[in-house]
């Protein structure tokens, strides 16, 4: 993928070392070392907790199936500024989720936070940083 380039992706929106990325939908046993696309505002996790069930527990809490559209502004890794999220709810199907940069004001304090205590804990379970 070129930067600048526009692409439409889907595949499963998943939390890893406090970023967000979109893994593809045939993901391997340890999806952690393949391929992945890096989500470029990483405040939109708190967009999308707010409209969908998060996981009991583990390394994210979110984990969800995702159809993503936006720009490629990164190469390594792969990073996609977004112009469309939705993300699949349990018995809702697909809810799309804002991700104007005006609209995510209200979550960069909840992100840094959240970033700064993952940064000084070392607990594979997220519930550990509420």
């Amino acid at each position: 993928m070129n930067i600048g380039a526009c692409v439409d992706l889907q595949g499963w929106l998943v939390i890893e070392s406090h970023k967000l990325f979109l893994i593809p939908e045939a993901y391997s046993e340890n999806y952690e070392d393949g391929e992945r696309y890096e989500i470029s505002r990483p405040e939109i996790i708190f967009a999308v907790a707010e409209l969908v069930l998060p996981l009991g527990g583990g390394k994210s809490f979110i984990f969800h199936r995702s159809k993503l559209s936006g720009v490629v502004v990164g190469d390594s890794p792969i990073k996609i500024d977004p112009v469309f999220l939705s993300v699949e709810e349990r018995g809702r199907g697909y809810i799309s989720i804002d991700v104007a940069a005006a609209s995510l004001d209200k979550y960069r304090e909840r992100y840094q936070a959240f970033f700064e205590k993952g940064r000084s804990g070392n607990s594979n379970d997220w519930l550990d940083y509420l």
